[in-house]
């Protein structure tokens, strides 16, 4: 019995031994075939069995699995592969995009990958290709009408002019605070300054350096949730770009072209029926006002004085590797003419980047870009500038016959120039050298923990000059101004990242860090004035000078922990938190804390329904994140600078404005709701968010009793909500082998509202105030909220005549005359924004196009007051003829009124259009003006060669495109297009328009070619 007992033991042992041993360890990594990358999350499961493990960030997995074993790869999105184990102990497996990629990986904060499904808050991905085709050198530009809750303002059409970019509204109460996202390339933040000298000229702003070409992939991250791990410079979202590195495989040669041909895209009519003079009578004046033409000619000066403007384009490309390193290079320069004369603009970039892959668990990355761009552009500007002297040229002069023999400006009227004369004497060139670099090494310790730092450098000096010529207006005696500007920012990002799979359904991913930031900036300006000879474009041809120089210095020191864990892949949780140090906060204030909190769940594997033919995916999330806000520079205590010399003594002058000693950050709270569905297996999806927004603590300079020395004291007070809906709608109409039709949509709407103001201040003037209108922020009001003075109208509910206008004793309409109190007449921002696209793919055939909405808006044209006064408006064309305004008049008293129909008949004419200050301001008049518009934002038609007539050639593909940007505009403003911001790219001015360089239309012809 027990010899039986000892060979059944025996049996039993060896058999065992035997199955273990038929076991083996399988490893290996999970790329993408689009390019190459390691996808994190693929489920790694033996067919028929219950053990499953997943990839790490990294791509890799490892199982335990028989020789007999079968592992299946799946991923949304991916086509599963089933591989046999065999003797295979490293299984590396490159998974294909299903007909419905729908990107479920993306880049978030720190430039780490993570799956979409796993974040709890709102992110939206924009395609290379997207961005690539609109063939905009600006790559704000290529954003129009393409992401939801984010807001595209263009300076204009000057060439190289700057674009504004603003998510989810406006969270500080400071005008001259940063209310723009930041920019961060490969993992490191850059600048986006304007650095703007004033509304003068249409300076660019410095994310335009990046070449559209280099872009990998674009994530905006919309709220707190998504930025709070790159801190308090992220308040206001995030635009996180990746670069090109390269992909493993044979070389690659590519080079595109491409070649514009712009112009104004739209013009305000003018009158051409009456002449130069005023009340009806010859004289030589700048007004239109004269007798009606006749026998001579007449001229549209817009006509005359804009040009078709030209760009052209070109880039080129080398990239290549293996399994161990990878190399990109690109070369790109970019030339522009303007449409006004004088104005140019050029672009060149050249880019170096790769990574190596010292061992399998070393790996090295880094890349360098250096960029040289600048030109020339005439000077604008609300009163005296290329555009406000272009609106009051009278149309019986021809502006092109300007030059007297000997040289000098020919005048018709001594208080304008001629606009081709000042377009090429006032001026702004600038030269800026550019160099953004990065380095970074990742260190996989274990397949669960790895180490990541990466340092980087955003450098640039930008070189001006502003020149006057002697005889301006502006300039009697000549002057001009160089400016040096230098900026210098160096940050340093160090991380660990841990990926843990415990059991087969629970995941854990943590992250613990530190950051480091720099910056350290210089303004150095010398202006001369009273040239010594004339035509001398040289600083020292001067006679007198004013140096001023500013300089800025900042730190912050920051660490930030992430952690998530994941159930089942369906349910995920995140926790964040970061403390910041901030150099220009007081000691005691310096450090602060925000945190933030996150939900995802994927309901519909709960429900089984991810085979469901109708309804596919759904996915609800949620957050609630606090992020801080710090100072500028110098906002703290008192401040001194010098004064010019003075019969050779110089001296020292206190500023004006003090600051808190116990200021504290800007908090914004943010709380998110949202949902993501996929309809008819992938080929609809829709994704929705509800965001609010409280920005508390606003760091806001507020008046004081000139009696403490001091008239600005800047301190914590105020505080601004915004809320914010948006909707993104994709849908894959047809996919067949043939033919391939695909619908993008987006719309989104943010209301503001300011809760509150600092104690003692009832009001706040937010943006420049012009001679006409005025911007301010009250408690109860919102942003953007325009004051002027409207028409009175009848205000009495039980009145028939209730809302009607109320006419003078000369029937002419009535405003209130005490100008010294403001009306709210309007607001500048949108009530809501959107956009709709489509693309079309047939035999080698690409078409699409996107058209830009948006509704609501009042916008001040500050030329159309000019087309006024000088008569050469289109509207103006209706004089010397009598009106009856449909209202009423009042044939009681002031305190007891008794309103009749009018009856008076009132001239319309020269006083009329120029009657009074208070007209030019009431909303009805020539004041303010509805902005919404429809717009063909972008068209593309491009050819693919057939390979067939390619394939005993070296090139590999080859296609030609033409392309379109705003060619068409629905809108019932009168005048330029009523996007342009008169005050340029880098203010927070909303709502002024019309004095800066047009914006325009452009057409590409273009070529791209791939050896």
């Amino acid at each position: 019995m027990k010899k039986k007992l000892l060979l059944l033991l025996w049996g039993t042992f060896m058999l065992a031994t035997q199955a273990l041993a038929q076991q083996i360890s399988v490893s290996g990594k999970v790329t993408s075939s689009d390019d190459l990358m390691p996808i994190p999350g693929v489920s790694v499961k033996i067919k028929g069995s219950s053990t499953v493990v997943q990839t790490n960030t990294n791509g890799v997995y490892s199982i335990k699995a028989a020789s007999s074993d079968v592992l299946v790869f799946s991923y949304i999105g991916m086509i599963a592969q089933e591989i046999p184990v065999g003797n295979n102990s490293n299984l590396n497996v490159v998974l294909k995009p299903t007909a419905n990629n729908l990107n479920e990986v993306v880049v978030t904060a720190l430039g780490v990958k993570q799956q979409k499904r796993a974040l709890g808050y709102a992110t939206q991905e924009i395609k290379a290709a997207d961005i690539a085709n609109t063939n905009q050198s600006n790559l704000i530009n290529a954003l129009k009408g393409k992401a939801s809750g984010v807001q595209i303002t263009s300076a204009g059409g000057a060439a190289g002019s700057g674009s504004r970019i603003q998510i989810r509204g406006i969270n500080s109460l400071n005008p001259s605070a940063n209310n723009q996202p930041l920019f961060v390339v490969d993992g490191i933040p850059i600048s986006n300054n304007t650095d703007q000298l004033n509304d003068n000229f249409q300076n660019t702003n410095r994310a335009a350096d990046i070449n559209p070409d280099d872009i990998e992939t674009m994530t905006i991250l919309k709220g707190p949730a998504a930025s709070v791990l790159y801190g308090l410079r992220a308040a206001n979202g995030a635009v996180i770009i990746t670069t090109k590195s390269g992909k493993g495989g044979k070389p690659a040669f590519s080079f595109k072209s491409s070649y514009s041909f712009d112009d104004v895209a739209t013009k305000p009519a003018i009158q051409t029926a009456y002449g130069n003079g005023n009340n009806g009578a010859y004289i030589p004046t700048v007004n239109s006002w004269g007798p009606k033409i006749e026998g001579i000619p007449s001229y549209n000066p817009y006509d005359l004085f804009f040009k078709t403007g030209h760009q052209a384009q070109n880039s080129f490309t080398f990239s290549g590797g293996n399994e161990s390193a990878t190399y990109f290079t690109s070369i790109a320069n970019s030339t522009q003419d303007g449409v006004v004369p004088n104005s140019d603009y050029g672009k060149t970039s050249i880019k170096l980047a790769g990574t190596l892959k010292a061992s399998d668990k070393l790996k090295f990355e880094g890349s360098a870009n250096y960029i040289n761009s600048g030109g020339k552009n005439p000077r604008t500007g609300v009163s005296s500038g290329t555009i406000y002297y272009l609106m009051r040229s009278t149309n019986t002069v021809d502006p092109r016959d300007y030059l007297n023999p000997d040289g000098s400006e020919k005048t018709y009227n001594a208080s304008i120039q001629n606009p081709f004369y000042f377009t090429e004497n006032a001026y702004l060139r600038d030269n800026v050298n550019r160099l953004i670099g990065n380095l970074g090494v990742e260190y996989k310790a274990t397949d669960w923990l790895t180490f990541n730092y990466k340092a980087g450098l955003d450098h640039y000096t930008d070189f001006r000059q502003v020149y006057n010529e002697v005889g301006l207006l502006i300039s009697p005696l000549g002057s001009m101004t160089e400016q040096r500007i230098s900026y210098n920012e160096i940050n340093s990002n160090f991380f660990a990242r841990a990926s843990k799979q415990f059991g087969d359904k629970w995941n854990v991913n943590f992250l613990l860090g530190h950051s480091f930031t720099h910056i350290n900036g210089t303004n150095l300006s010398l202006n001369g004035t009273q040239a010594v000879v004339p035509n001398v474009e040289s600083i020292n041809n001067y006679n007198v000078y004013n140096p001023t120089t500013f300089p800025t210095k900042k730190n912050i020191i920051g660490v930030f922990g992430d952690l998530t864990v994941s159930y089942n892949n369906t349910v995920f949780v995140n926790v964040t938190g970061r403390n910041d140090w901030s150099s220009t906060l007081p000691a005691k204030n310096r450090s602060f804390f925000y945190p933030s909190t996150s939900l995802s769940y994927v309901f519909t594997e709960t429900l089984g329904l991810q085979d469901n033919p109708i309804f596919n995916y759904g996915k609800l999330r949620a957050s609630y994140a606090e992020v801080g806000k710090d100072a500028d520079p110098y906002q703290i205590g008192e401040y001194y600078s010098t004064l010019q010399a003075f019969s050779g003594v110089s001296g020292v002058r206190r500023d004006i404005k003090v600051g808190s000693e116990s200021l504290r950050p800007e908090r914004t709270k943010g709380l998110e709701f949202g949902g993501e569905f996929h309809f008819l297996k992938n080929r609809i999806t829709l994704d929705a968010n509800y965001a609010i927004l409280n920005s508390v603590d606003q760091i806001v300079p507020v008046p004081i009793s000139y009696a403490s020395g001091f008239d600005i004291f800047v301190t914590n007070a105020g505080k601004i909500r915004n809320n914010s809906l948006e909707f993104l709608l994709t849908a894959n109409v047809i996919n067949t082998p043939g033919f391939k039709w695909d619908i993008n949509a987006n719309w989104s709407q943010t209301k503001g509202r300011v809760l509150s103001m600092p104690p003692g201040v009832s009001e706040i003037q937010f943006n420049p105030e012009t001679p006409w209108v005025k911007q301010i922020i009250k408690t109860g009001g919102r942003p953007g909220d325009w004051y002027g003075w409207p028409y009175l109208r009848v205000s009495d509910p039980s009145s028939p005549y209730n809302g009607q206008l109320i006419l003078d004793a000369n029937g002419y309409p009535s405003t209130t005359q005490q100008l010294s109190d403001n009306f709210l007449v309007g607001n500048a921002y949108p009530d809501w924004v959107g956009g709709i696209g489509s693309t079309l793919n047939y035999k080698g055939f690409t078409f699409s196009f996107l058209f830009s909405f948006k509704k609501g808006g009042d916008v001040f044209d500050i030329p159309r007051t000019q087309r006024y006064t000088t008569g050469i408006g289109a509207e103006t064309q209706m004089r010397n003829e009598m009106v009856i305004f449909k209202g009423v008049k009042n044939t009681g008293t002031a305190a007891n009124p008794v309103y009749v129909p009018n009856d008076k008949a009132a001239l319309i004419d020269q006083s009329f259009y120029n009657n009074s200050f208070a007209y030019r301001l009431s909303t009805e008049n020539n004041g303010f003006q509805d902005a919404s518009w429809v717009r063909l934002q972008n068209v593309s038609l491009a050819y693919e060669l057939p390979k067939k007539w390619l394939n005993k050639t070296f090139i590999k593909s080859a296609s030609l495109s033409v392309t379109g940007n705003n060619l068409w505009l629905s809108t019932p403003f009168n005048g330029f297009d009523p996007e342009a911001s008169a005050y340029g790219a880098g203010s927070n001015s909303v709502g002024y328009v019309g004095t800066g360089i047009p914006s325009t239309r452009s057409v590409y012809v273009g070529i791209n070619v791939n050896f």
